[in-house]
């Protein structure tokens, strides 16, 4: 009995001590990827538009910076909204999951996902010389914090692409240089980070002296490359972009010892890729016929060293069992077609439209072992600009809005337990996959 007081008593604080390193990570996904820079972009179906001279390009093209010829500064705010299927009355723990001792549980699985409120800022600051080119900055963060991390439900069913997906810092820095009136280059990079923490415990259970505990973290940058292409005609606009996959990985070393009576109950790591950016490569168009342009955009985007953000428990030498691995997810490359639309309402109005089409990079009907899901989703987008000068100096005000529809699917679960034993898997007999997301932006650019 007193050792299984120990044990929990250690736990509580190895929980607690880890769940402060987890939240001092930076470790989330791209905003950018899925709402788009700021109002000029985001509802175009988050693509660039053909002026050199707006910051929320860098993102989508960061070579057409090159020919820009003002110090421009655009921000952004924005809220994000989730509106995912109830899943109810599904199996939540098994006898190979479950720590109730039962057979079967039933419940609810949380679909009810946070707002979320980001801002951003992208900066477009062209050298004095023109031949040498443009150096853009873009920062996305979410509003009031450095980041925020949600690893969810290691059981359950959750859309681990939304769940904390946008909340974190993100950095990108690019270089651009014209190749005459026609061509320019560009390189640049995006920033990651990786991250690991070591916690030692001392619980002490006698009455003469406390418990005591020692941790350490580090964090280390990493860099993704970024290089892109455009070529520019009488009226037209065409490029290339690249930019390079981003892991951000957790992790952490945790032991604990019962100083009196000495006992080792826990020596054991926790590893976890709680942020991805898949390889992205873009190939986009755009037309310019006078009253308004037209843009196309598709993006090959390879998921294949994609994990689910689930902490993984691994035994180093305690009394503490490892995670179970039973999910297997099956990964895919995707395409991302995109079209825009932008009708010059009158000089100082601009009407934005934009349609894309995302592919989910899990192949999969979700019946197996494990819970992370998602689906396609048809982006339908819209915004409006108006342009106006205040002290000399050329300022666009814009809003826009997205509305993310998830396709619908229905999940059966196949028979048997998750290791195979004869039973129900967790989530069984089945839910249906699907709901919305809507998002709402609002911004400002001045150029100098």
């Amino acid at each position: 009995m007193n050792h299984m007081n120990s044990r929990m008593r250690l736990l509580s604080v190895l929980t607690f001590v880890m769940l402060i390193s987890l939240f001092t990570t930076t470790a989330q996904a791209s905003f950018p990827e899925f709402f788009g820079t700021g109002p000029t972009t985001s509802p175009l179906g988050n693509q660039a538009n053909s002026d050199h001279n707006d910051p929320g390009n860098l993102y989508y093209i960061p070579a057409l910076a090159a020919w820009s010829e003002k110090v421009v500064i655009g921000a952004t705010m924005s809220a994000t909204s989730h509106n995912f299927e109830d899943i109810k009355g599904i199996v939540t723990e098994n006898a190979t999951t479950g720590q109730s001792g039962q057979t079967t549980v039933t419940g609810d699985a949380n679909t009810t996902y946070e707002d979320s409120f980001n801002t951003s800022v992208n900066l477009l600051f062209p050298l004095r010389n023109k031949e040498a080119g443009a150096i853009g900055l873009s920062f996305f963060a979410p509003v009031g914090r450095l980041t925020e991390t949600n690893s969810g439900s290691p059981k359950l069913p959750e859309y681990s692409l939304y769940r904390a997906r946008y909340r974190r810092t993100q950095l990108h820095f690019n270089y651009a240089l014209p190749l005459g009136e026609n061509w320019a280059i560009s390189a640049g990079a995006h920033l990651g980070f990786q991250v690991s923490a070591r916690v030692n415990t001392q619980v002490s259970l006698s009455t003469n002296y406390g418990s005591s505990a020692s941790a350490k973290t580090k964090i280390d940058p990493s860099l993704g490359a970024i290089l892109s292409l455009a070529y520019r005609g009488e009226g037209s606009l065409s490029y290339f972009t690249f930019q390079q996959e981003m892991k951000s990985n957790l992790e952490a070393i945790a032991t604990g010892d019962i100083s009196d009576p000495p006992l080792t109950l826990i020596n054991l790591s926790l590893e976890s890729m709680i942020y991805y950016d898949p390889h992205i490569l873009r190939f986009g168009h755009m037309e310019d016929f006078g009253l308004f342009e037209l843009y196309g955009s598709v993006e090959l985007q390879m998921w294949e060293n994609y994990k689910a953000p689930l902490i993984e428990v691994n035994n180093l030498g305690g009394t503490v069992k490892a995670s179970d691995r039973f999910e297997a997810l099956n990964l895919r490359n995707i395409f991302v077609p995109k079209l825009g639309l932008l009708y010059r309402i009158s000089d100082p109005i601009g009407l934005r439209l934009g349609l894309s089409y995302r592919q989910s990079p899990f192949d999969s009907e979700f019946s197996g072992a494990g819970n992370t899901i998602d689906a396609d989703v048809l982006m339908l987008s819209s915004g409006l600009t108006y342009d106006f000068k205040l002290f000399s100096k050329d300022i666009q005000l814009g809003a826009s809005v997205q509305y993310h529809r998830l396709s619908e699917k229905t999940v059966t679960k196949t028979t048997g337990q998750e290791n195979g034993a004869t039973g129900v898997k967790i989530g069984s007999p089945g839910f249906k996959v699907g709901g919305s997301v809507l998002m709402a932006m609002g911004g400002l650019k001045v150029a100098f």
